[in-house]
C-alpha cells in the first residue's frame, strides 16, 4: 500500500480533478476489504491531503487490486465495510468552511477558498468510496451493516442538491444514484428515523417560544426579549456553522413528499416545523430565504392532498408571524438586492400558506369552504394593505397624502418597486371583486407610477404599472369608472413620455419600449369596455353618475386625442382587431 500511496498523492499533487479511476500500482495489489481497512485505519490523517491519500488509494485497490477469491474471515470482512462506511460517511460531510458563504458581503479569503476546495474533493472521493463499497464489494458479502446506517444517508442526502457551495457534479451523481437505490423500500422509516435521531436534535437548541419541544403551537408562549440568549447565539445553531449540510438534508427530506403521501406528511409534520421555524427566524439573509423556500416547498403536497394539518396543529399564525416578520427587511436597513431575495421568497411562502389551509384542492362541504374563503380574504387583505401597499409607499419618495401628484413622486428603488407592483397584481387577482373596496389604496399608486416623467429610464416598472392597471380593472370593473379620470391620466401620460423617449432613441428604440406601448393599448382597451359595459348593484338601477361616465366614454377619449395628436395610437378605435 505505501507505492499505491505515494502514487495517489503525487496525482493529488499535480491534477486531482482529472485523475485517472485507479492507479497503476494498485493492479498488482491484492487485498481484501479487511485488508484495505487496516491500512487506512493505521494511517493518521492530519491534514487534508493525507485524508484524500487514504481515500483515493482505497479506491484504488477497491477499483483494480480488490480480489474476492482471496481467503476471507466473514466477520472480517463484514466489520471492515461497515468501518469503511463510516469513516467515509463522516469524511464526506462538507466542512464548516462553507459557512462563510452564507454571510451577506462575505469576503472569501484566498485559504478559505482552499480550504472549500479541498473540501469538495475530499467529500467526492468519500461519496465515490461509499458507492463502490456498498455497491460493488457489499453484495458479494452476506451481511451488509452499511447499508442500514443513517450516517450514510445523511452523507449522500447533504450533495442532492447541485446549488450548494459544496457539491460538484461527481458528488451529486453519486448521492442521487445511492438514494435511489437505497431509499426505494423503507423511504420513510429511513426519513423519520432522520428526523428524530439527526435533523431534530441540531435544531432544538434554537429556542422559539412560538412552538413547544413537540414542534405544536404555544399557548402560551413566554415573551422574548430582545437580547435573550440563542436569538443572536450562533453557538446555539449547530446547523449554521459545524453541521452546515443540515439544511440540505432537511431538504432533500421534503422533497420525497408528495401528495398520495398525506399519511407519512401528516405524521412528520411536527418534526419538520422547529427546523423550518428556525431557518425563517434567523438573521442571516441566506437562511431565512431557504426557510421560505422549504415552508413552500412542504405546502404544495398539503394543499394538493387537502391535508387540514395546518389548520389542526394550529399552526397558521406561526407560520403566518414568521414570514410576514421577513416583510418588513426594506431599504433603507436592508439594501435593495438583498430585500428582493427575501420578499421573492417570503411572499411566494406566505400566498402558499394561505391557499394550503384556506383552499385545498379537495372538495369539502360548502358551508366550510364559505367560511375558509372569508378567512382567506380576510388575511389577504390585511397582507395587501398592511404589507404591500405600505411598503410600496415606504420605498417611494412620497406618502399616501402626497401621492396624487406625480411630481412629487420618485422611485429611488425600481426594481424593488416593480416587484411589490407585481406582487399588487397578484393579490388583487385573489380578492377579485372585493378590491373594489380597496381602489383608493390601489389607484393612486398607479397613477403615479404611470404619470412619472423619469419612468422610461426603468421600463419595466412601467410594465408593471400597467399590468396591474389591466388587472384592476378586470377585478374591479363595476366601481372602476369612479376613477376613470386617474387611469386616463396615468395611460396618457404614460403614453406621451414612451413616445417621447422613442423620438429620442430614434431608430435604436429598444423592443421593450415596443411591448409597453402595446400593453398600454391594451390596458386602455379594457379600460373603455368597462366603461361602456356598466355593471349595476343587484336589485338597483344603475347610478346616474355610472350611466354618464358611460355616455361620455366616445367623447372623452375623443377630447384626449383633440388635445394631443400622439394619444391617437392609445385610443385607437380599432384596438379590439389587434388583440385577436
Amino acid at each position: 500500500m505505501d507505492l499505491i500511496r505515494k502514487e495517489a498523492r503525487q496525482v493529488l499533487q499535480q491534477n486531482p480533478w482529472n485523475r485517472p479511476s485507479s492507479l497503476d500500482s494498485a493492479v498488482s495489489a491484492r487485498l481484501n476489504l479487511a485488508g484495505v481497512w487496516a491500512d487506512v485505519s493505521s494511517h493518521e490523517n492530519s491534514s487534508y491531503l493525507d485524508t484524500c491519500e487514504s481515500l483515493y488509494a482505497a479506491l484504488s485497490v477497491l477499483q483494480a487490486g480488490y480480489d474476492p477469491e482471496l481467503p476471507q474471515d466473514s466477520t472480517k470482512e463484514a466489520t471492515a465495510i461497515n468501518e469503511l462506511g463510516q469513516w467515509a460517511a463522516q469524511l464526506a460531510l462538507p466542512s464548516s468552511e462553507f459557512a462563510v458563504n452564507f454571510e451577506e458581503d462575505a469576503e472569501v479569503t484566498d485559504e478559505e477558498k482552499y480550504a472549500q476546495e479541498t473540501s469538495r474533493l475530499k467529500s467526492e472521493l468519500a461519496l465515490e468510496l461509499i458507492t463502490l463499497v456498498e455497491e460493488n464489494i457489499g453484495s458479494n458479502t452476506d451481511d451488509q451493516p452499511m447499508t442500514g446506517s443513517l450516517d450514510l444517508i445523511v452523507a449522500m442526502a447533504s450533495f442532492t442538491s447541485e446549488k450548494d457551495p459544496w457539491t460538484t457534479k461527481a458528488s451529486n451523481d453519486y448521492a442521487e444514484a445511492y438514494l435511489n437505490i437505497k431509499c426505494q423500500n423503507d423511504l420513510w422509516l429511513i426519513i423519520e428515523r432522520l428526523l428524530k435521531e439527526k435533523i431534530r436534535p441540531l435544531f432544538t437548541k434554537t429556542k422559539n417560544p412560538a412552538i413547544t419541544s413537540e414542534g405544536r403551537k404555544n399557548l402560551h408562549p413566554m415573551p422574548r426579549t430582545p437580547f435573550e440568549g440563542g436569538a443572536l447565539d450562533d453557538s446555539t445553531k449547530p446547523w449554521k456553522n459545524t453541521h452546515i449540510y443540515a439544511p440540505a438534508v432537511l431538504s432533500w427530506i421534503i422533497c420525497q413528499y408528495k401528495p398520495v403521501d398525506k399519511a407519512n406528511l401528516e405524521a412528520h409534520f411536527l418534526l419538520l416545523v422547529p427546523a423550518m421555524l428556525a431557518l425563517i427566524d434567523d438573521s442571516t439573509i441566506a437562511f431565512k430565504i431557504k426557510g421560505c423556500d422549504l415552508l413552500h416547498q412542504i405546502l404544495k403536497p398539503i394543499q394538493e392532498s387537502g391535508s387540514d394539518i395546518l389548520l389542526r396543529t394550529n399552526l397558521v399564525s406561526v407560520f403566518q408571524e414568521a414570514i410576514t416578520a421577513c416583510l418588513l427587511s426594506l431599504p433603507s436597513i436592508t439594501p435593495e438586492n438583498s430585500s428582493l431575495k427575501i420578499l421573492g421568497a417570503a411572499y411566494p411562502a406566505l400566498l402558499a400558506l394561505l391557499k394550503a389551509t384556506y383552499q385545498p384542492t379537495s372538495k369539502v362541504p360548502t358551508a366550510k369552504a364559505e367560511k375558509n374563503m372569508e378567512s382567506y380574504i380576510t388575511t389577504i387583505t390585511k397582507i395587501f394593505r398592511s404589507n404591500l401597499i405600505s411598503s410600496f409607499h415606504h420605498i417611494s419618495s412620497s406618502t399616501p397624502a402626497s401621492a396624487t401628484t406625480a411630481s412629487a413622486v420618485s422611485f429611488p428603488h425600481p426594481r424593488l418597486s416593480t416587484f411589490l407592483l407585481g406582487w399588487i397584481s397578484t393579490f388583487i387577482s385573489e380578492l377579485g371583486i372585493h378590491s373594489t373596496k380597496y381602489l383608493q389604496d390601489i389607484i393612486p399608486i398607479l397613477y403615479t407610477t404611470l404619470s412619472n416623467p423619469f419612468g422610461t429610464a426603468h421600463p419595466p416598472l412601467l410594465f408593471a404599472a400597467t399590468s396591474t392597471t389591466k388587472i384592476t380593472i378586470l377585478n374591479a370593473h363595476p366601481r372602476i369608472w369612479r376613477w376613470r379620470g386617474e387611469i386616463l391620466g396615468g395611460l396618457a401620460a404614460c403614453w406621451l413620455h414612451v413616445v417621447e423617449e422613442k423620438k429620442s432613441r430614434g431608430s435604436i428604440s429598444p423592443s421593450e419600449l415596443d411591448e409597453l406601448s402595446r400593453a398600454l393599448q391594451s390596458t386602455a382597451f379594457a379600460f373603455k369596455h368597462a366603461l361602456q359595459n356598466p355593471v349595476p348593484i343587484t336589485g338597483r338601477a344603475p347610478d346616474p353618475d355610472q350611466l354618464a361616465a358611460k355616455e361620455e366614454v366616445q367623447s372623452g377619449f375623443k377630447a384626449l386625442v383633440d388635445a394631443d395628436p400622439e394619444l391617437e395610437g392609445l385610443f385607437c378605435p380599432d384596438i379590439a382587431d389587434s388583440q385577436s
